[in-house]
């Protein structure tokens, strides 16, 4: 954002919109113009700089302050001095023991107390004003091209705008989970109604007007992050006539003059439990961090965590030590959620709570660690309502295989009727497949189990076997030799000694 006095817009009909800065030539050639500058000056002082940029000002005093302001914010300026610069003025003040009149007091005074500080005299008089801003040394610079600083100053301006918003209507067609990250990051106050988000702007309610503010004006990038989108809002403006209310809008169609900051993709946790949790493994679920935004009666619900495994999805929130009235309004939110039924509550036991006060069974108490295992018992109660759903599926349906083939993968079977691999198998083993016979994860034809049986014949190394097997393509070695009528001698650990021998009958 902008400072207010280098916000720069027009109104008209009851419109307001920040005066862009396009990608002209003139506008490049001042933006690079100004860029050079700051490189120029880097191991020089705040103060030169500021100078320069004061010189170069002229008739566009608002534009080129606002680019020299984002700016300012990749530079690093600090201090050049060899001590203290309180502790420098401290030391001459009590040196000097009154008023000095004359430059030899003066020199001698410096003197002294520089021999107090063990430093030299001219190290001394230099940094005693050194902590002052126009002796302030850039020390680094971080340039960027010229079309990057326009978007950076477009988007600014924006956001500087939006700072005065009264109330903003957001509508956007995907990217929800980020934007509604950014909303409960950032404290934002909000409702959803025919699949618009409104927000309280920063002076519709009460909150300090300068933090709400910029956190509001902080979501524009995540709202500029969906493919397709659209912002309204009411903004505040002073007038000779009084204060009025404008409208503001803006949408995707304008996304070419903005620059986006975006964050790096880095999942980031808010407690050691949650960063804890999502490093458990849990056999065959995938857990995703934040992963969807839950209806709560007028509000959204993003919880910490989802797992899923073969199309079956469950939420879980961790609920760690807060204020009363953060808990408070967590246990509405999840009462008020339409699949609190699939969420797992996992809530800290130095809490104000029994467990009670939520709608679900799924509530359980942490201390310090993960309750994995009352977890995983929830999980396989999931597991096993899945596998019986699937089995009924199949079970009413005619399960189409190829024929023609001599192996049968079951996993692309599985997947074509949107099933799991255990149900599938489970069905399988039901019906009556007489030309094949089911192998681990395949179904294998007699004819191919017949030429096998015939290449073993004489053949006493398992590793043999096992290449037999792996030609044909069959997966599950030890449960074919055992179907042929076979079963393994080991001899010690070294499976090159392993011979398979003929089970008598």
């Amino acid at each position: 954002m902008l400072t207010s006095d280098l916000l720069v817009t027009r109104t008209s009909k009851g419109r307001i919109e920040p005066v862009y800065a396009h990608l002209s030539q003139e506008n490049l050639e001042i933006a690079d113009s100004v860029i050079g500058i700051f490189q120029v000056h880097v191991g020089r002082t705040y103060g030169e700089l500021a100078l320069a940029i004061d010189s170069f000002e002229g008739v566009n005093y608002r534009f080129i302050r606002g680019l020299a302001q984002i700016l300012e914010r990749r530079c690093t300026i600090d201090k050049d001095s060899a001590i203290d610069p309180v502790a420098a003025r401290r030391a001459v003040f009590e040196e000097s023991r009154g008023l000095v009149t004359g430059d030899e007091e003066r020199t001698a005074v410096l003197d002294m107390a520089a021999k107090r500080l063990s430093v030299k005299s001219d190290d001394l008089e230099k940094a005693l004003w050194a902590d002052q801003e126009d002796n302030l040394l850039v020390k680094e610079f971080q340039a960027m091209t010229p079309e990057d600083l326009l978007r950076q100053y477009n988007l600014s301006l924006v956001q500087t705008l939006l700072f005065k918003a009264a109330g903003m209507e957001i509508q956007i067609e995907d990217n929800y989970q980020q934007v509604f990250w950014a909303i409960k990051r950032l404290g934002l106050m909000y409702t959803i109604q025919d699949g618009r988000i409104y927000l309280d702007g920063a002076l519709s309610i009460f909150k300090l007007t300068e933090k709400y503010g910029t956190a509001m004006a902080k979501l524009l990038p995540a709202i500029m992050m969906a493919g397709r989108w659209s912002l309204k809002a009411s903004i505040l403006k002073k007038t000779p006539q009084g204060k009025r209310i404008y409208d503001f809008a803006l949408d995707h169609t304008e996304k070419r003059i903005f620059g986006r900051e975006f964050e790096d993709g880095k999942i980031s946790f808010d407690s050691a439990i949650e960063k804890e949790f999502y490093q458990l493994g849990f056999k065959g679920w995938k857990v995703q961090r934040e992963p969807a935004v839950l209806k709560a009666g007028q509000y959204a619900f993003i919880p910490d965590f989802s797992m899923e495994r073969n199309g079956t999805r469950i939420y879980v929130e961790i609920i760690g030590f807060w204020t009363p009235e953060y808990l408070r309004n967590k246990i509405q939110k999840i009462n008020q959620l339409e699949e609190k039924e699939s969420m797992v509550l996992l809530v800290n036991r130095n809490l104000a709570c029994s467990g009670s006060e939520f709608e679900t069974d799924n509530v359980f108490f942490y201390d310090r660690k993960i309750p994995y295992l009352e977890i995983t018992k929830v999980l396989r109660k999931y597991e096993v309502k899945q596998l019986t759903d699937e089995v009924t599926k199949l079970r009413d349906m005619e399960i189409s295989l190829d024929g023609s083939m001599n192996i049968i993968g079951l996993d692309e079977v599985a997947g074509r009727y949107g099933v799991s691999l255990e149900a599938l198998k489970e069905v399988i083993k039901e019906q009556d497949n007489a030309d094949y016979l089911l192998l681990g994860d395949q179904l294998v034809s007699d004819e191919v189990l017949d030429t096998i049986r015939g290449e073993l014949k004489g053949v006493r190394k398992h590793d043999d076997a096992l290449e037999i097997f792996k030609r044909y393509g069959i997966k599950a070695h030890t449960q074919a030799l055992e179907s042929l009528g076979y079963r393994v001698k080991w001899s010690g650990l070294d499976p090159e000694n392993a011979e398979i021998l003929k089970i008598k009958t």
